[in-house]
């Protein structure tokens, strides 16, 4: 109940100095001169604004203290430090972490690389002559030839040594797996593995 007879005193207070607003500046419309019709609603207006009288209009001389034109030339200096900082230290630990992996990367591809020369080594025919042939166990002849090889034969041999010593022969990878060596000049063929 209480709060209803404030806000009801609230709006009488309210629109009673707004009418009263209303009829002065109804009559200020009426004036006809323009000079005095600007006095009357600046006398409205201006009175309910809080004025200090003390105050100054500002003036030019005092405006240039206040603004500064920027320089024409603008120089950020460098901040001096002993210590670098924390993205110059990050930058310098993921160059190194590059480097390491680069690294690791160099050296894999020289063994990549090591492993290809060697495969391409045994996949290469070799092509010598025949220093010694001996007769080994379960029917197997080894071959040593002149570049200090020895190969021994895949398949038994019974009869006579298909390869005599001072032949040239040549060996190459078979179509599945193994080693094929031929003798230069004769339908000599036979199957054999590296030893050494």
């Amino acid at each position: 109940m209480k709060l209803k007879a404030i806000f009801c005193m609230g709006i009488f207070v309210f629109s009673s100095s707004s009418l009263s607003n209303e009829k002065s500046i109804e009559e200020c419309a009426k004036i006809k001169d323009p000079a005095v019709r600007l006095k009357c609603y600046d006398n409205i207006f201006l009175s309910s604004a809080p004025q200090d009288k003390n105050e100054i209009p500002p003036s030019m001389e005092k405006a240039e203290n206040y603004y500064k034109p920027p320089p024409n030339k603008i120089i950020i200096e460098p901040i001096k430090s002993t210590e670098p900082s924390i993205e110059l230290k990050e930058a310098q630990i993921k160059i190194q972490e590059t480097e390491e992996e680069l690294e690791k990367v160099k050296s894999e591809l020289k063994k990549a690389q090591k492993i290809e020369k060697q495969l391409r080594e045994v996949d290469k025919d070799v092509i010598g002559t025949i220093v010694n042939v001996k007769k080994v166990g379960n029917y197997k002849i080894d071959i040593t030839l002149d570049n200090g090889q020895v190969w021994r034969s895949v398949e038994s041999i019974y009869k006579r040594l298909p390869v005599k010593k001072s032949q040239k022969v040549t060996i190459s990878k078979a179509v599945f797996s193994g080693h094929i060596l031929k003798v230069s000049g004769k339908k000599v063929a036979m199957r054999v593995r590296k030893i050494r």
